[in-house]
C-alpha cells in the first residue's frame, strides 16, 4: 500500500509505525514542517516538507481565532504538497495523522479516495482536566473558558472527516464529550519494549559525569522540556531533599530547557535557571545532560537506582512506559493517565504531585528497600508484555 503520513515534526509520535510499515514494504511519504533533532534516517522513508505562506496568530482577529488561522494556514500547506504529490502521479491508499494543529484538515480534498485514519492526542477542557488541576481550587476566568473551547474546533473538523479514530489512553478518550467517545478507539502509539525491556541485563554504560564517582547512587529525570506540566519544580525540590539526605545521590538530569506544553515563567527566566538558582540542588551532585540522543537516553534509564517521573493529568510520557519497559524503579505521581500503568506499591510508587517531600521519601524508600526496587521493576516490565505471552510463561 502507499501510506501518507502527516504531522508538523517527523517523525514524532509516528517513530515507530512508519519504520515498521516501511519494513513491511509499503511505500511511505512523511509530510512534516521540521525534522526533530534526533529523526532517525530510514531508507524507505520519503519526507516532503511543507511551510505555511505566511505566520500565522494575526493581531487584527480575535483572540480565540488567532490559533485556528495558524491552523488553517497548515492545512492549506499541507494540501499544496499533496496536490505536488498528485501532480507526480502519487496517490496514498491510507493517510495517518496527527490532529490538533491543522496539516490534516484538507487532506480529504487533496485525496478524496485515500481511508483517512487520525491520531487525536487531546480534547481541551477547563473542568476536570489539566487547567483546574494546575489552578488548585482557584476561579478560572470565563475568557479561559471560552478560549479553551474554541480551540476543539479544529479538531471537531477533523473527528467528522477521518475513517479510523484513534487516542492513546482512556484518559485522553474521556476528555471528549461523551457522545464522541465511541468512536474513539484507544490505541497506544507503542514503545520498542523487547529491546528495552533487556537494557539492565546487558553491558551498561554510563555517563562521562560519572567517572569519578564511586559508590553512587543514581536518580534519573527525563522531560522533554521543563516545565511545570511535567512537574519540573515539585520534581526539583523533591531532588533538592534527596541529596540533603542522602550524599552518595547524583541527579542526572536529561531534556531541553524549553516549554512543550502551557507557559513559561512569568520573570523570564527558564526552569533550569530557576532550579539552579533556587531549587536547593547541589550544582556538584547534579548533572544537567541536556538532549541525549536514542542511544544515550536509552543508557541513561538503564544506570538508574531511581527515576522520577511527574505529570499533571495530561498526555501520557513515552519516556514512563520507556522507564517501566527498562525496569526502573519508579516514582510517580498519583495522577491520570499514570495510573492507568502504574499501581502503587506494585510496578511503583505513587505520590502528591505537589508534595516534594512525599516524593523524595518515596525515592529514598526504593533506594533502601533493594527487593522492592527489584520487585517493582520485575512487575513494570512484565506490564509491558502481551497479555499471551504472560500466559505462556504462566
Amino acid at each position: 500500500m502507499r501510506i501518507l503520513f502527516v504531522h508538523p515534526n517527523y517523525p514524532s509520535q509516528f517513530r515507530r509505525l512508519a519504520p515498521w510499515l516501511a519494513e513491511q514494504g509499503h511505500e511511505i511519504v512523511f509530510l512534516a514542517s521540521n525534522s526533530e533533532w534526533h529523526a532517525p534516517e530510514v531508507a524507505n522513508i520519503r519526507l516532503k516538507a511543507y511551510q505555511p505562506h505566511r505566520a500565522g496568530g494575526t493581531e487584527a482577529l480575535h483572540p480565540y481565532l488567532r490559533r485556528f488561522e495558524q491552523a488553517v494556514l497548515s492545512g492549506q500547506a499541507a494540501f499544496r504538497a499533496c496536490v505536488e504529490l498528485a501532480e507526480e502521479g502519487w496517490h496514498p491508499d491510507w493517510i495517518i495523522n496527527h490532529v490538533g494543529f491543522g496539516p490534516g484538515l484538507y487532506l480529504r480534498d487533496a485525496f478524496p479516495k485515500a481511508r483517512r485514519a487520525g491520531l487525536f492526542e487531546w480534547y481541551y477542557n477547563a473542568i476536570g482536566s489539566d487547567v483546574d488541576f494546575m489552578a488548585r481550587g482557584a476561579p478560572l476566568e470565563p475568557d479561559r473558558q471560552m478560549r479553551l473551547r474554541t480551540w476543539n474546533a479544529q479538531t471537531l473538523i477533523e473527528l467528522a472527516d477521518v475513517d479510523l479514530a484513534v487516542t492513546p489512553t482512556v484518559w485522553q478518550q474521556r476528555q471528549f464529550p461523551a457522545w464522541m467517545r465511541s468512536r474513539l478507539q484507544v490505541i497506544h502509539e507503542g514503545i520498542d519494549w523487547e529491546q528495552l525491556s533487556r537494557l539492565k541485563s546487558g553491558v551498561i554504560t554510563y555517563p562521562n559525569c560519572l567517572a569519578a564517582v564511586g559508590n553512587a547512587e543514581i536518580v534519573t529525570y527525563v522531560s522533554r522540556g521543563f516545565e511545570e506540566y511535567r512537574g519540573f519544580p515539585q520534581a526539583m525540590q523533591a531532588l533538592a531533599l534527596l541529596q540533603q539526605r542522602r550524599p552518595r545521590v547524583q541527579i542526572l538530569i536529561a531534556g531541553n530547557d524549553i516549554i512543550a506544553y502551557g507557559a513559561g515563567r512569568q520573570d523570564g527566566r527558564t526552569w533550569q535557571q530557576w532550579a539552579e538558582q533556587e531549587a536547593g540542588l547541589d550544582p556538584l551532585r547534579t548533572h544537567w545532560l541536556g538532549p541525549l540522543q536514542t542511544a544515550e537516553y536509552h543508557q541513561l534509564l538503564a544506570c538508574s537506582n531511581a527515576h522520577l517521573y511527574l505529570t499533571v493529568p495530561f498526555v501520557l510520557s513515552w519516556s514512563l512506559l520507556e522507564a517501566m519497559a527498562v525496569g526502573c524503579a519508579i516514582v510517580s505521581s498519583a495522577t491520570a493517565p499514570v495510573q492507568e500503568v502504574m499501581r502503587d506499591g506494585q510496578e511503583g510508587l505513587l505520590c502528591d504531585f505537589y508534595s516534594a517531600d512525599d516524593q523524595a521519601r518515596a525515592m529514598e524508600r526504593l533506594l533502601d528497600q533493594q527487593k522492592l526496587a527489584t520487585r517493582q521493576r520485575e512487575a513494570a516490565i512484565i506490564a509491558g508484555i502481551p497479555e499471551e505471552l504472560v500466559q505462556e510463561a504462566s
